[in-house]
């Protein structure tokens, strides 16, 4: 796929979501202008950049769905309900469309046939109730207030920039885009800028066209052909028959190669009508009127804008579109660059050179602002990506007919882009369980005295160097008796195991465990929830789950701020080091004869009017003894519980570059991975999570 149709695909996905985004704001908050609009723009782009690739099934499509946009727009159409959910439809077809045009495939005869009945549709709620031909579209600008009418004649002409070249964009991909619009009565290359052989620059553009355009398109739509490339073109657009403008662009052009006299002889009528009465503008503005000649300006404002498209040079914050192997690749590197800038700062103090230390010391800071800059690159809202499950949770809904007030909390948080994408299906499995079997239809609610409509939320907020994500709804909670009855059966425990209620619900969490008295094309085959697990648990996440009879459910994941570095406090237990996550460290104390006093014999101590349980490391994972005279505890805390990791020597801060350990020791209980000291040992890092989850296990 080349460069300019990933761009395509991109910038499709992007508006589409953005259409998808609006209905469901007009769903939720009713219509308003901003939402139309916003669907408005999103067909419309959707057009014209598919119009440049020569996508007519799209292009096609999407100009009958702009069409009735146009009419709503302008408020000679209201937008009823069954409105939304065509316009629903319509956007998951252009979607269709445009995977089938960049795979270059024909529509199969179930898109055909959806094409045809939704264009149909479409056709049929216009004022007219007539379908309309792309040729006769008239949009309504909203700057210029120019509603088109009967075609005229345009004369364009645009000189491609030096930088040109680097924007990726076809400008024969541009012209062909005309044909959307109206009909290219002429058009002349000018080549006139080209250099000789000796002094070209191959990367450079030196060449332009002037187009004779035939349309009943306003002003505003003929520039928007350019809105990609407005930055990287000289752009004049005036109307065929205004001599002055006309005169001004001949003017301008010094007529280099007798750029007059190639107009006229590649049958610009207009050229050809001025040099019959050639124009002197110094004379005509000394005949004009002074009233005249202002009311021509103002005029002039309101339907065609300037002839010269110049940016005023203000700053600007621009978004590039960057291939996120690119971004793994740096920060692949920047890790091998914090691992040997460890090494180059241990050699420095090993050789006790003041010199070395300080350029070391000001390596490291540079190497921590750069590592800070290209992490924040991969992280992003995820508000943005969540926004997708407003849909999801509607056509679910619709289909149980159940109606959910959804809400999306804490969407400004930030997360891992890859996180992101990596937690997106299970969350949508979960979502998914929470409408079809947490929340009651709604007749039955309203017997329980609830409210008809049931509630789910997905709310996400930062806590002790994690993201917490939690789902939510107000349903009928799950069937604690039948979860534990259903494991036994299956036999997965044992009738004598007296087991929590967390323990019980962790059980869904079992492999072909459901309680669903039915099978839905939605859930319950028992396939899903260990899968949701597995996957969480691949990105060093938990999963804890609570609920009540009759109140609902919660649904609690825990994830790592990001998969590649992060800080850590580098400690020492036997013979090996360890890595414990910084932002989950509360406090470093000495394990002293007072606390060992009162430990007496058990794994206990009292701090501050508070019992901490504590963890032997060199216990747990079967060190050697050493001879260190002290023994440190290192308070952490994960979620609401918190324990005390017992171990030899403390060392302080490192930077820590994860390292996966193989498939040998992937499964290790309480490891989550390693990385590499400046010394070149291996520190392995603690799975605290892990970890706490055997401790709790062993006090209860």
């Amino acid at each position: 796929m080349s460069e300019e149709l990933k761009l395509f695909c991109e910038d499709a996905d992007e508006q589409l979501s953005f259409m998808e985004n609006a209905l469901i704001e007009m769903q939720e908050n009713g219509v308003d202008d901003e939402s139309i609009g916003a669907l408005f723009r999103a067909m419309h782009t959707i057009k014209g950049t598919a119009g440049m690739f020569g996508f007519d099934s799209v292009v096609g499509f999407t100009h009958i769905a702009e069409n009735l946009l146009s009419e709503v727009r302008e408020g000679k159409i209201k937008l009823k309900e069954e409105m939304i959910d065509l316009f629903f439809k319509s956007k998951d077809h252009a979607q269709k469309l445009i995977d089938l045009a960049v795979e270059d495939k024909e529509l199969d005869e179930d898109t055909k046939k959806t094409d045809d009945e939704l264009q149909k549709i479409l056709k049929s709620m216009m004022p007219d109730a007539k379908p309309t031909e792309p040729s006769e579209v008239i949009i309504q600008d909203e700057e210029s207030g120019d509603e088109g009418g009967e075609e005229e004649l345009w004369h364009i002409s645009f000189r491609l920039k030096p930088h040109f070249f680097s924007s990726g964009m076809d400008i024969l991909s541009i012209i062909s885009f005309f044909s959307i619009l109206g009909e290219v009565k002429h058009l002349l290359f000018v080549d006139s800028d080209i250099p000789d052989i000796n002094s070209i620059n191959p990367t450079e553009a030196y060449i332009g066209y002037e187009v004779l355009f035939s349309t009943d398109a306003p002003y505003a739509e003929i520039e928007e052909i350019f809105e990609f490339v407005i930055d990287d073109i000289e752009l004049h657009i005036f109307k065929a028959d205004d001599e002055d403008m006309l005169e001004a662009l001949i003017e301008s052009c010094d007529d280099k190669d007798g750029f007059r006299d190639r107009l006229v002889s590649s049958g610009f009528e207009n050229v050809i009508a001025l040099q019959k009465e050639p124009l002197k503008l110094e004379d005509k503005i000394e005949k004009t009127d002074e009233k005249q000649e202002e009311s021509q300006k103002i005029e002039s404002q309101k339907t065609e804008k300037t002839v010269s498209v110049k940016k005023k040079a203000s700053p600007k914050s621009f978004s590039l579109r960057v291939d996120s192997s690119k971004i793994d690749q740096l920060i692949n590197q920047i890790s091998e660059m914090v691992i040997a800038n460890a090494k180059v700062t241990r050699r420095a103090d090993v050789l006790d050179d003041n010199e070395l230390d300080e350029s070391a010391t000001i390596l490291s800071d540079m190497l921590e602002e750069i590592r800070t800059g290209v992490m924040n690159i991969r992280m992003v809202q995820v508000g943005d990506s969540f926004n997708k499950f407003k849909r999801i949770v509607h056509d679910v809904a619709k289909k149980v007919d159940k109606e959910i007030d959804f809400e999306i909390i804490g969407g400004e948080t930030e997360l891992d882009k890859m996180v992101v994408e990596k937690i997106s299906d299970p969350l949508m499995h979960m979502l998914r369980n929470s409408i079809d079997h947490g929340i009651e239809m709604p007749s039955e609610r309203e017997a329980l005295g609830k409210s008809p409509k049931g509630h789910v939320s997905l709310k996400t907020y930062p806590d002790a160097g994690t993201i917490v994500i939690e789902i939510s709804d107000d349903g009928k909670g799950l069937p604690k008796e039948k979860i534990l009855e259903k494991a036994i059966a299956n036999g997965l425990i044992n009738e004598n195991n007296n087991l929590s209620d967390k323990d019980i619900y962790n059980l869904i969490f079992a492999a072909g465990l459901s309680t669903a008295e039915s099978v839905s094309d939605i859930s319950g085959r028992g396939v899903g929830m260990d899968v949701v697990k597995r996957n969480i648990e691949s990105l060093r996440g938990t999963v804890e789950i609570d609920s009540k009879p009759g109140e609902g459910s919660l649904f609690t994941i825990r994830l790592p701020l990001t998969l590649a570095i992060i800080d850590g406090f580098l400690t020492q237990s036997g013979d090996t080091k360890y890595i414990i996550p910084l932002e989950m460290i509360q406090e470093c104390i000495e394990l002293d004869d007072h606390y060992r006093k009162e430990m007496d014999g058990n794994e206990f101590i009292n701090l501050r009017d508070s019992m901490l349980p504590l963890l032997d490391v060199r216990t747990y994972f079967k060190e050697e003894k050493t001879q260190s005279k002290r023994e440190n505890v290192v308070v952490v805390r994960y979620g609401d519980y918190k324990i005390g990791m017992m171990v030899d020597e403390l060392f302080g801060e490192f930077q820590t570059v994860i390292k996966p350990l193989g498939e040998v020791f992937r499964n290790v209980p309480g490891i989550s991975g390693g990385t590499i000291l400046g010394s070149g040992e291996i520190a392995l890092i603690f799975d605290i999570p892990k970890l706490m989850e055997h401790k709790i296990r062993e006090i209860n």
